[in-house]
């Protein structure tokens, strides 16, 4: 789960992360994926999967809440607009428990 911290730190501090669900609906950036909290409301996941259908992109679901990932208070939903550090974190899914 380390490496899934940081590849989302280093999307945080490079700005290539949007964080919050009317960010994601109104963002022109293009997305590569989508993580959503497992605690989040079943409305909010189907947004989710929707946005990854439009955006044409991966869409995942965290065991971990997604607050203990980005260190961020209250965030269920965030989009990853950087394709490699997209890629590092579909390539190491199993750690963070994917519903």
């Amino acid at each position: 789960m380390n490496k899934i911290i940081s590849y989302i730190g280093f999307a945080i501090k490079a700005k290539k992360i949007i964080i919050g669900q009317s960010h994601l609906k109104r963002t022109d950036k293009k997305l590569y994926l989508i993580l959503v909290c497992s605690s989040a409301s079943e409305n909010l996941i189907n947004l989710a999967k929707n946005l990854a259908t439009r955006n044409e992109c991966d869409f995942i679901i965290t065991k971990p809440k997604l607050e203990e990932l980005t260190n961020i208070q209250d965030v269920k939903i965030i989009g990853i607009t950087d394709d490699n550090l997209s890629k590092a974190i579909i390539n190491n899914k199993e750690k963070i428990n994917i519903g």
